[in-house]
């Protein structure tokens, strides 16, 4: 586990675990759904297919053995290919039932010049609904990768931000605007590790 900071849920405040994914990750955000009745259906149907393009890459990267399913792996990858691109999924899990057996991921690359490029931020459709209860899965994410960031001696973290996407990283990034893509630069990085602590309190 890389960190477990508390998220908003309909049993109120709770600690969710943000761990590097497994292979069996892949088929739990496969299953994920959007329901017809949604409010925010278009950031539910982004949610599914982010899921999936995620488990993609996500098999993709194993069966090459180009991915990491720890902070420990990652490391001892870059130590061995110190230019090499390494794939990892970041999976935020529930401490309670009942719920989905993952509320969040992230799949992320390590570039072979030190940077991390995140792919897919998707949050279970369940929790993208403001009738349902929760809130912050997403900023745990982000944040929990800051961490793994500094772990690595990361300067950079960059990414694409779509329509609906774009307002979530302009609030979380301190109101930078943000079009179709952002960066997170050493200080941004620094910021949310703390945040992410706090929130650990």
């Amino acid at each position: 586990m890389i960190a477990s900071p508390n998220i908003l849920t309909p049993q109120g405040e709770q600690p969710v675990r943000i761990e590097f994914g497994a292979p069996r990750d892949d088929a739990a955000v496969r299953a994920w759904r959007a329901g017809s009745k949604h409010r925010l259906p278009n950031a539910a149907a982004d949610a599914v297919e982010f899921a999936k393009l995620a488990g993609k890459r996500w098999r993709y990267y194993l069966k090459r053995d180009e991915a990491a399913t720890s902070l420990r792996e990652l490391q001892d990858k870059l130590k061995a290919q110190p230019q090499g691109e390494i794939g990892f999924l970041l999976v935020a899990r529930p401490t309670w039932k009942p719920a989905p057996s993952v509320l969040g991921v992230a799949w992320c690359r390590r570039t072979w010049c030190n940077h991390i490029v995140l792919d897919f931020l998707a949050a279970h459709p369940l929790t993208l609904d403001p009738a349902n209860g929760y809130k912050g899965t997403g900023v745990a994410l982000l944040r929990t990768l800051a961490i793994v960031a500094q772990r690595i001696g990361c300067p950079l973290v960059w990414g694409e931000a779509t329509a609906v996407s774009a307002p979530f990283y302009e609030k979380v990034l301190g109101g930078q605007k943000i079009q179709d893509h952002f960066f997170i630069r050493q200080e941004m990085i620094d910021s949310l590790q703390r945040k992410l602590t706090a929130s650990q309190l």
